[in-house]
């Protein structure tokens, strides 16, 4: 969009052509009227003098002179007392104490079961050292017996077990029909392979084979154009 000028205000015409750009880059015109903001909030007034050193005069509403009053204490507040010592009466200090107070007055007493903790070193006493072991305690001291048909070549430890004498009886038994049936090992899928060894034997007539035509042409690698130097433009 464009716009022709044929004048200059003076009598002169001249041809001029305006962008739309042009007309929207003109600043925006002031309304009639416009008065410009003051620079200061003492400007054109006579509260601060020239050479003023006193400080400004701030004058609080009453809702802030309100705000600026310190919390007032609870009506129910009492004041720490000024010293630890105060004066008694006489009064008090001739009271009788009532039997309540008495009671309320004493520490609390054990309970009835509580036992003091015993000392670290136990003290063993003398009858107790001469005492005699009966027949039934020498009994269950005894070690507990092991197996007679185990047969021990050394030492048992947690590591080492006993050996077992085997009966004869078992030596000659005969394995039943069930038994041996179990015992065969498992036979493996009638469609099982072998795992393929790691070095694949080619078969001769492979390695003479020649490619197709069509084998050839997709063997081809995939055709790339060739990229431009700016590929956005």
């Amino acid at each position: 969009m464009c716009r022709t000028n044929d004048s200059y205000g003076d009598g002169r015409t001249a041809r001029k052509q305006y962008k739309r750009i042009d007309e929207l880059a003109r600043p925006k015109p002031l309304p009639a009227g416009f008065i410009e903001d003051k620079r200061s909030v003492y400007h054109e007034s006579k509260i601060v003098k020239a050479n003023h050193q006193d400080p400004t005069k701030f004058i609080l509403t009453d809702r802030l002179d309100q705000l600026c009053e310190p919390k007032p204490y609870h009506y129910d507040f009492a004041q720490d007392r000024p010293s630890p010592k105060w004066p008694v009466t006489t009064a008090a200090q001739k009271a009788a104490a009532s039997t309540v107070v008495e009671n309320l007055a004493k520490p609390k007493a054990i309970h009835r079961d509580w036992v003091e903790g015993g000392p670290v070193q136990t003290v063993v006493k003398p009858g107790a050292m001469k005492a005699n072991a009966s027949e039934r305690l020498n009994q269950l001291s005894l070690p507990k017996k092991g197996n007679a048909n185990v047969v021990m070549e050394e030492t048992e430890t947690p590591y080492n077990e006993g050996i077992y004498k085997i009966n004869p009886a078992a030596l000659k038994a005969v394995a039943s029909t069930r038994i041996e049936t179990l015992a065969q090992e498992k036979q493996t899928h009638q469609s099982y392979l072998p795992p393929c060894p790691v070095q694949s034997i080619v078969n001769p007539k492979t390695m003479k084979a020649k490619a197709s035509a069509h084998i050839v042409q997709l063997a081809r690698p995939k055709d790339r154009k060739e990229l431009e130097e700016n590929p956005n433009c």
